[in-house]
């Protein structure tokens, strides 16, 4: 059995931590910067994300420390956000933990989520919030 492996992504972000912390735990914040989903910063909380050609997709709150860290099961991964306030505003870290590098499907998605999360979706939320 291989070892799982990880993306880590810091992502800067002029705002404040309670403005990031609103667009990645609420479903009207998270569908403005990547998919639709009934996501709620609730331990324990049962939601889905509309991914498109991907479909919906399972997930479970898993930790909860509002304005700082939110992490949840995605799929056959996790999502673990944490949010570090800096003097500019925040820097947000995504860590995508889970991925099997002997799963063909998981290579697929480790080598490509990496670049989506890099340089469209983080960004995207970086300049949604910069702007709003």
């Amino acid at each position: 059995m291989s070892t799982l492996q990880s993306l880590t992504i810091d992502q800067p972000i002029k705002a404040s931590p309670a403005r990031v912390w609103e667009r990645i735990s609420t479903p009207e914040g998270i569908a403005r910067w990547w998919a639709p989903g009934d996501i709620a910063p609730v331990l324990g909380h049962s939601f889905t994300m509309d991914m498109g050609k991907w479909g919906e997709q399972p997930c479970r709150v898993i930790e909860v420390v509002p304005e700082r860290k939110l992490a949840y099961t995605f799929a056959d991964w996790e999502l673990h956000w944490t949010i570090t306030p800096t003097a500019e505003g925040c820097l947000l870290r995504l860590e995508h933990r889970g991925f099997d590098p002997d799963n063909p499907q998981h290579r697929f998605a480790l080598e490509n989520m990496g670049k989506g999360w890099r340089t469209l979706i983080l960004p995207k939320l970086a300049e949604g919030l910069l702007h709003s």
